[in-house]
């Protein structure tokens, strides 16, 4: 669709739009949604827009005016007045102003010989009035340009700049072209001139106002019904996963005519429904496909991967590169959108859904049908709204299409860029400085995370407190009455006392009581009390729920969470809101679950009765709480099914009555004591169950009344009949003691006539420690403080244990490890904001102003990364006040490893480094030999490596499923050389120059200490001395070699050097020597075979036999070939992620793709 440039609409007092025509009323143009115009013509119905655009008449000849009025202030000014205009939508003569608005003030001019005090004050007032005109003037003009620069269309390069005939002065010159023609042309001139300026300031103004607005967030509510009358059109629906893309297409095509194909990002096509945005095509074409989560990731280009040469303090300053995650994934999506007429996009709606709309955008908005300027597609761009993928709300958000929201999008892309750059710095200098010193840190990289480390920092905090604790002695008086034959417990209101001579008087005053000690009971006030229902249940809640209830930890339960969503079994795992919305049918959703064996007859029960209100809450307008969409009908299992469950029994809950309690408080007093002698005793029986039917766990639901009488952190009413008592009543006392203390034995007892009796002691118990952190605690903690979002708080935790900082206790409790203690407290001693939640939960709330429009990127970014490069330059100064706690706490690299293999320079033994990362020390020489990771290494009957000046004993490294096993030299695999190929690890040929290569070589040490990458096959280049002299044959498919099994064993096999591929030799073969003779066109060694006795497949029987493997036609037809894994089944998996994931960024959904290094073989 070709599209004409908009012309700039004027401004009134509110800053609404009101372009008129010829016949003064309000015309909407080009317009598809109220200030989100994106270049598209429309004769859309301008109340459609009512409110935003539209304004009276009387308020735009108003705002026109001052437009008018800058182009007339030289000429009023030439014939010796200030010139009045107008305030109309036209423009008119100076004499005609003054004529017309005789009201207004005129002032003197000074040659008219009236010089009198009146004529000055009027000429002070004019010159005032004109003043505040033009400060308002300009206002406006900046208000109209702002609004300019947001209603641009979407230039995914850059930002627009307003062309000349678009400002608002070219807007004003062409509304009435032909009253221009009776001016002279010195007025002409001027005004020009005027305008040239005008233009200018305005253009200046526009270029720094536009490039800080985006795209708006205002979701579009017109655009043109008529495009593509009667023809044909395509529209393309792109997902987040290929499972959403599947449920979007059976929603829109119930019918089932659906054409799909490919299979990693399938394509399903179908004819019909019509487009809501294009009633009128004769015909609609829908294809459905997906993305797989992120399209691009963020990075810093090639020139600063180098850990080497890069100075990390760099790395702030550096520039941010978005890089494809897969290739493949953005020629899909361009291919697919080639000619498309719209575009709607259906990722998850949250922050990371937005950015990942804009990712999409990025690559496919040029390609659609009408050109390619991406800027004036946007009108055909459109994002569904839906909260669960059942047909239902599938076909909701189809017939309510928004558009993306850019802000939401641009708070992700400052927390990706400030995630990045800080973590990056931070991880690499530490880790760098410390993997260097110390050899039993127990992890590959020293990561710092914004939001990982504050989340450490709460363990460690709860860490200290317990180690510091001191426990404390303290005394209560513990009163038991004996009832009906049945004993209660009173809980003394006097709290606890640290003073035990106090007490012990208390106690000696009701020993000495003349009469006896009388327990009277003052009141008995019994009462219904009811425990509320719980609020609706949203991200946070659902993680805490499954930590307490279910023993299920944050990160698995988001997992389950999300394939129940994808299942279409739960709403929107992801969401802040704990009120359901209005338009959310409570009675249908429980309908639903009225045939489920458990609570169905439950649900039934609830419907025939009445559903109850829910509970309070609130709508954060992202998404209603999280809810069950199905039924399970009995087909779930394991923890999918124990999660649907709490989830489905919250939701009922949440719809339930009240649970009613029958609560009674007994006061008692001794009567010796006086105020000091109280005691209580409450108790409760349940008289209505309401929500607590349905409910499996008593951790929901709250009291509305909290119980008086109770200290501080005991527990308030105990569940349990109390026996009968009465106003008046008195209870005999009989005087007790603690363990060591001595009370007299003339204690005189009253009677009772009822009975019962009691006793008084004392009771002596110490102050517990806290313990350490729950889980569930842990993400209050980091709600609280605002250390992530809802969507990222369980990867967090999940990072600070995966990275070995803390661990998980019994009970689901986090402690942190020596590392995780050390790094914390290292921090602190440092700089305690580093660790501290304040900077983070800070940055967090500036990344929601930006989601809500109501900060800049840029602005926020700048400030964050200038206070984060300030502390890392003061962190890289004092770095020693965090070495000494390591050297206290983990030991340096001489005195750790045990002797593994010789050096072949000084023949000493060199230090086995268990890591991770696992490496070779020499303490003679302090070198650091890192080792291969993904495999295992082990000790080769002291063989030596055959390179010329190299003599370092070989190892043997292990790798893949089954077990490939190749000779590995710790010297050459860490030195190689050009001449010997391609490196082992993906990592290319070496440079030409020498001293390129020495670079190469370092760089390439430094991502092996840092376990950035991971050897899958042979360690050695194919080029080795020591592989060539093993080789037998090319292998045609990897490119590499085959080479005889080192091991030996009793199953003879050959291994390829590059891919997963075995080959097993006949079990006919009792020996293989490999000869000296090399075939010269295959570049292959020959083999001399010795067969079994009597298994011999020659036909003469002879059991000696020379072949070139490759070329033997007889030993083809014997050997079975297997393709395996390139990973160990057990070995090297959590190195691997470790690896992949120790310089990553944090935060939100992109921490969660932790992807894994390797293949599952062919």
């Amino acid at each position: 669709m070709d599209v004409k440039p908009r012309r700039r609409n004027k401004i009134n007092n509110n800053g609404r739009s009101a372009p008129r025509g010829r016949s003064g009323k309000p015309r909407v143009e080009g317009t598809d949604n109220a200030g989100d115009n994106k270049g598209g013509a429309s004769d859309a119905d301008p109340s459609a827009v009512k409110g935003k655009f539209a304004t009276t008449e009387g308020s735009n000849e108003k705002k026109n005016s001052n437009f008018n009025s800058k182009k007339n202030n030289n000429r009023g000014k030439k014939k010796g007045g200030n010139a009045d205009v107008k305030k109309t939508g036209e423009e008119s003569t100076p004499s005609s102003s003054m004529q017309r608005h005789s009201k207004q003030t005129k002032p003197d001019h000074p040659d008219n010989g009236r010089n009198s005090n009146k004529a000055m004050d009027k000429r002070k007032k004019h010159l005032k009035s004109k003043s505040s005109q033009k400060r308002q003037n300009d206002k406006k003009t900046e208000d109209v340009t702002a609004l300019s620069a947001t209603a641009e269309p979407f230039q995914p390069g850059g930002a627009s700049i307003i062309s000349e005939e678009e400002s608002p002065q070219a807007q004003a010159k062409s509304k009435h072209p032909t009253r221009n023609k009776g001016r002279n042309k010195k007025s002409d001139n001027d005004k020009k001139k005027q305008s040239k300026k005008e233009k200018g300031k305005n253009l200046t103004k526009e270029q720094s106002s536009a490039s800080n607005i985006k795209p708006p967030n205002i979701p579009q509510t017109t655009n043109d019904l008529n495009y593509a009358a009667g023809s044909k059109i395509t529209v393309l629906h792109v997902a987040e996963k290929p499972s959403i893309a599947q449920s979007i297409s059976k929603g829109l095509c119930p019918s089932g005519k659906i054409n799909s194909v490919g299979r990693s990002l399938p394509v399903h096509e179908f004819n019909n429904p019509s487009f809501p945005k294009a009633p009128n095509a004769s015909k609609v074409v829908h294809r459905v496909t997906s993305v797989a989560g992120h399209v691009f990731s963020v990075d810093f280009p090639s020139q600063y991967q180098s850990w080497e040469s890069t100075d990390p303090l760099e790395l702030f300053t550096a520039p941010i590169a978005k890089k494809p995650c897969k290739g493949s994934i953005v020629k899909h999506l361009q291919s697919e959108a080639k000619g498309v007429d719209f575009i709607v996009l259906w990722m998850d709606c949250d922050r990371e859904g937005e950015n990942i709309n804009f990712e999409v955008l990025d690559v496919t908005m040029h390609l659609m049908h009408g050109g390619s300027n991406a800027g004036s597609h946007y009108d055909r761009v459109y994002r569904a709204h839906f909260s669960a993928i059942n047909p239902s709300d599938i076909m909701k958000a189809y017939h309510a299409l928004g558009k993306p929201d850019k802000n939401q999008s641009l708070s992700v892309d400052a927390r990706q860029e400030l995630d990045l750059k800080v973590g990056v710095a931070f991880s690499r200098f530490q880790t760098r400085y410390f993997q260097g010193r110390y050899g039993d840190l127990d992890s590959a990289v020293l990561s710092y995370g914004p939001c990982q480390t504050p989340t450490l920092g709460f363990c460690v905090q709860r860490h200290v407190e317990m180690e510091t604790f001191k426990p404390e002695p303290y005394w209560i008086l513990d009163l038991t009455l004996l009832k009906s034959g049945r004993s209660c417990k009173a809980l003394w209101d006097g709290g606890r006392t640290f003073n035990k001579n106090k007490i012990e008087n208390y106690l000696q005053i009701c020993s000495e009581a003349e009469l006896g000690c009388i327990a009277k009971v003052n009141s008995v006030v019994s009462k219904e009390k009811k425990q509320g229902r719980p609020t609706p249940l949203n991200t946070i809640g659902l993680l805490k729920a499954c930590s307490k209830a279910l023993g299920i930890g944050p990160h698995t339960a988001m997992q389950v969470a999300e394939r129940l969503y994808l299942q279409g079994y739960l709403s929107y795992p992801r969401t802040e809101s704990t009120k359901y919305p209005a338009s959310f049918d409570i009675k249908e959703t429980l309908q639903s679950q009225s045939g489920d064996r458990y609570w169905g007859n439950y649900v039934c029960d609830l419907l025939h009765n009445g559903v109850n209100k829910p509970k309070g809450g609130v709508d954060m307008g992202d998404h209603p709480p999280i809810t069950p969409m199905r039924a399970a009908g009995g087909t779930l299992s394991g923890d999918m099914a124990r999660v649907y469950d709490l989830v489905t029994r919250h939701f009922i809950a949440t719809v339930s009555h009240d649970a009613i309690w029958q609560s009674t408080k007994v006061c008692i007093e001794v009567d010796c004591l006086g105020e000091k002698g109280k005691f209580s005793i409450a108790g409760k029986e349940l008289v209505t169950p309401g929500f607590l039917a349905i409910m499996m766990h008593k951790q929901y639901g709250d009291e509305h009344e909290p119980v008086e009488g109770l200290r501080e952190g005991v527990e308030d009413e105990e569940e349990r009949a109390l026996p009968e008592f009465s106003v008046g009543e008195a209870i005999p006392i009989s005087i007790g003691g603690s363990s060591n203390t001595r009370v007299s034995s003339n204690v005189k007892m009253a009677p009772s006539s009822s009975g019962s009796r009691a006793s008084l002691s004392i009771k002596e118990l110490m102050t517990t420690k806290p313990s350490y952190l729950t889980e569930s605690e842990l993400i209050s903690r980091m709600e609280k403080h605002g250390i992530g979002t809802d969507a990222s708080i369980s990867t967090h935790i999940e990072n600070i244990l995966k990275r070995n900082y803390a661990e998980l206790m019994p009970g689901r409790r986090i402690a942190p490890t020596k590392l995780g203690l050390v790094l914390c407290q290292g921090y602190h001693l440092i700089d305690s904001s580093l660790v501290l939640p304040k900077i983070r939960s800070d940055i967090e709330a500036e990344c929601s102003r930006i989601a809500k429009g109501l900060a800049n990127k840029d602005d926020v970014l700048r400030k964050a990364i200038e206070t984060f490069q300030s502390k890392f330059e003061f962190f890289i100064k004092n770095i020693d006040k965090m070495d000494v706690l390591f050297g206290s706490s983990f030991a340096r690299l001489a005195d750790v490893g045990k002797p593994f293999t010789r050096c072949g320079q000084t023949r000493r033994y060199l230090q086995f480094i268990q890591g991770p990362p696992s490496r070779l020390y020499n303490k003679y020489t302090e070198s650091v030999y890192p080792l291969p990771v993904g495999g295992t290494v082990k000790q080769w009957n002291e063989k030596r490596c055959p390179v010329d000046g190299c003599g370092f004993e070989l190892c043997l490294y292990t790798v893949g499923s089954p077990a490939r096993t190749f000779p590995l030299c710790p010297n050459c695999f860490n030195n190689p050389r050009k001449e010997w190929g391609e490196l082992p690890d993906g990592g290319g040929s070496l440079a030409e120059n020498a001293i390129d290569q020495d670079d190469e070589k370092k760089e390439l040490q430094q991502k092996r200490l840092g376990g950035k990458t991971m050897t899958l096959d042979c360690p050695l280049q194919d080029g080795h001395p020591l592989i060539s002299s093993m080789a037998v044959s090319p292998d045609p498919d990897s490119g590499g070699l085959l080479i005889l099994d080192p091991t030996g064993g009793q199953k003879l096999k050959l291994l390829s050097t590059r891919s997963p591929t075995t080959v097993y030799l006949p079990q006919c073969i009792q020996k293989i020597t490999i000869l000296d003779d090399v075939n010269e066109v295959l570049k292959c060694h020959l083999m001399r075979i010795i067969f079994k006795p009597g298994e011999s497949p020659l036909e003469d029987g002879s059991v000696k036999y020379v072949c070139c493997f490759p070329e033997d036609e007889m030993m083809q037809k014997l050997i079975r070939v297997f393709y395996g894994s390139d990973r160990l089944k057990a070995q090297g998996d959590e190195e691997g992620e470790e690896a992949v994931e120790g310089e990553a960024a944090e935060g939100g959904e992109e921490a969660e793709k932790d992807g894994e290094v390797g293949g599952d073989g062919r």
